[in-house]
């Protein structure tokens, strides 16, 4: 049972951070990777998603090498995407 409430836990963080990025598409390795960290980092943060996403942010020096390459390509999509998007708008 506390396996199965730790993988739905992962998913919802997971879904929680990829909502508004559609274009990312988080792997199982990614919620993987995280899972540990979310558990020994946030439980505090537990149910609620966007606590735990902000607690794994504020505790970002703590987390695993997995998980914190996990958050920096998303940081990275980000960054294009909002590159892109000024581009987009400055375009005459």
């Amino acid at each position: 049972m506390p396996n199965i409430m730790r993988k739905l836990i992962a998913i919802a963080f997971m879904l929680t951070v990829a909502a508004p990025l559609p274009a990312i598409a988080y792997t199982q390795a990614d919620i993987d990777a995280c899972t540990p960290d979310a558990m020994r980092l946030c439980q505090q943060a537990f149910p609620d998603k966007s606590r735990v996403v902000h607690c794994l942010i504020k505790n970002k020096r703590q987390l695993n090498a997995a998980c914190t390459m996990a958050f920096n390509r998303v940081r990275s999509v980000i960054a294009a995407s909002e590159r892109a998007a000024v581009a987009q708008r400055t375009k005459f």
